[in-house]
């Protein structure tokens, strides 16, 4: 049996992947920010806890606005690095188990 076709199908797949790698890698840091931003948030909370108000709101404020804004640069282009690494097939798989992946974690921490 002649299973060219799948390939020809994934190398395709793979390839309109490829064109929107940031992006999807972009959807993967969000989703891992909304899952885990909670947790990063409490721990700053318990650092700035004990500072004067203005200053815990203005730190707070700048965390918020910069901090999360700093780790979403930061990581959409090395993941996207690394998965642009991985062979056109497996570039689909990867992608859709790294989806799951955090589905997975959404439902751990209760989110589903």
């Amino acid at each position: 049996m002649d299973l060219s076709f799948i390939v020809d199908l994934i190398n395709s797949l793979s390839s309109m992947m490829k064109n929107y790698l940031n992006e999807i890698v972009l959807s993967m840091v969000a989703t891992l920010l909304v899952i885990y931003g909670n947790d990063i948030l409490l721990f700053v909370k318990k650092q700035i806890g004990s500072l004067k108000i203005f200053l815990r709101i203005s730190l707070f404020v700048v965390f918020c606005a910069f901090g999360f804004g700093f780790l979403t640069s930061f990581l959409t282009p090395l993941i996207s690095q690394t998965i642009g690494q991985v062979d056109a097939l497996w570039l689909p798989v990867v992608v859709i188990a790294s989806y799951y992946l955090l589905g997975m974690a959404a439902q751990r921490k209760g989110l589903i």
